[in-house]
């Protein structure tokens, strides 16, 4: 593919919401994100351009001129409402961009709406129920331990050793705690004890591939063996240095069954360019997590993504530009070395 000449690195700035929580540094993420972006970019001979976009300056993205988009757009939460007014600007802009369409991203960051996905596509996902009010009554045929999620954060917000419950009550109890505390629905789902995979998968010429996946390595065994807010984000805690990722030794039969549940839900969810899906098994059994239409791009080695491409023989640049050329694919015309008019 000929090198588009100028490439918009479009990402979002943490709201003012998001800088007056304990959470900021979720938000601050997507910056660092696309500051790699771009600079993985120019080692490929592109000529990206940083596009910052705020809460306040959404309209900034109709005067882009680029000849593709690398979208970074990531505002969740009840900042979701934002994100879906960028993508539609994004998509106005008839410009190629890369990663989910409006359609995915909305899904796939609004836990409810992406179990619904999976049930409708028939996709392996663990019984789950929603709840709006916190009185519902309960399923009777949940198997515990089982998690309460907040429905539309993402970064393991909300996510603590307590949000595993082992019977009804406590379920009852977590639930109207986690509505009070944060003023949004929540999920609860069967807890699936069992080893946990981060599997990324990425459009090439040869077609969707599925990367070696990337473990989730505890040094706890059953419900205490999850991904908290502090295990991700907080260092000086005893959760951030309790799990680890590494590449995982598989059975052929549990490896060409992740092959095969994630190659189905990238195309059965209509995902483009590259997506991860997360999926704990119990024995040789799948479970989707998540999956998420436009996952974060970073160089680091605690990230999952970044093991998986490694272990493919890429670099991070290559990872990128794969990524950017699978977008310009889906466009009859070739990219312009020259800006837009």
């Amino acid at each position: 593919m000929k090198n588009p000449h100028a490439i918009a690195v479009v990402y979002s700035l943490p709201t003012k919401r998001v800088i007056a929580s304990p959470y900021a540094d979720t938000e601050q993420d997507t910056v660092d994100s696309a500051e790699e972006v771009y600079e993985a970019l120019k080692v490929k001979g592109a000529s990206p351009k940083l596009v910052p976009v705020a809460e306040d300056s959404i309209d900034a993205i109709a005067g882009i001129r680029a000849d593709c988009i690398v979208n970074l757009i990531d505002w969740t939460g009840l900042d979701l409402p934002l994100s879906d007014v960028a993508f539609t600007a994004i998509e106005h802009t008839g410009i190629p961009y890369t990663g989910a369409t409006r359609e995915n991203y909305l899904t796939t960051s609004d836990k409810i709406l992406m179990k619904k996905a999976l049930d409708a596509h028939k996709l392996p996902t663990s019984r789950w129920q929603l709840f709006e009010i916190g009185t519902e009554p309960v399923r009777r045929d949940f198997d515990y331990p089982v998690i309460v999620k907040l429905a539309f954060e993402h970064c393991s917000i909300g996510l603590t050793h307590d949000a595993v419950v082992d019977n009804v009550q406590e379920l009852a109890v977590r639930v109207r705690q986690r509505i009070k505390t944060f003023g949004e629905p929540v999920i609860a789902e069967e807890f699936i004890i069992g080893r946990e995979f981060q599997v990324t998968v990425l459009e090439t010429k040869g077609g969707v591939a599925i990367l070696p996946p990337a473990e989730i390595i505890f040094d706890t065994q059953g419900p205490e063996s999850l991904l908290t807010y502090e295990s991700r984000w907080e260092e000086t805690t005893t959760d951030y240095s309790s799990s680890r990722v590494a590449l995982p030794r598989l059975t052929a039969r549990l490896g060409a069954a992740i092959d095969s549940v994630t190659r189905k839900t990238f195309t059965e969810l209509g995902f483009r360019d590259y997506a991860r899906a997360d999926i704990r098994t119990r024995e040789s059994t799948i479970f989707i997590l998540e999956s998420n239409s436009n996952p974060g791009l970073s160089d680091s080695d605690e990230y999952g993504m970044t093991v998986s491409y490694k272990a493919a023989g890429m670099t991070f640049a290559d990872f990128v530009w794969t990524i950017v050329a699978s977008c310009m694919r889906r466009f009859t015309r070739p990219p312009s070395l020259a800006l837009r008019r």
